[in-house]
């Protein structure tokens, strides 16, 4: 179910970081261990604003930036994969990105190549 109020917190908790800080917010937000036996392996971040991801639905379903945007791929470092201990490796691409909407709110986001 789509919760208008707390789309743009959610956009934001899931898929953006203000820094490039990869171990410390998939421990922080959850997503290195999410019971597992195995730390997740790579999730990709905005490293911008739901602002900025916002201005791409314009009214539309989806679509692809005009602008590159920064990303950064968060990617498990083999030496320490296993739980509670899983520690990330950082890389910084710039790429446009793909956006889902609905109701002019970001819901999903995936890198284009």
């Amino acid at each position: 179910k789509f919760n208008e109020s707390s789309a743009d917190a959610n956009f934001a908790r899931k898929h953006t970081m203000a820094s490039n800080q990869c171990t410390q917010v998939m421990v922080d937000r959850g997503f290195a261990n999410d019971g597992k036996k195995t730390c997740l392996p790579e999730k990709t971040f905005i490293r911008g604003t739901v602002d900025e991801v916002r201005a791409i639905c314009e009214g539309r379903g989806s679509g692809v930036s005009k602008e590159n945007f920064k990303l950064v791929e968060c990617k498990i470092d083999p030496a320490h994969n296993k739980p509670p201990n899983c520690q990330y490796t950082v890389e910084e691409v710039e790429k446009k990105i793909l956006v889902t909407c609905v109701k002019n709110k970001p819901t999903e986001f995936q890198p284009q190549e």
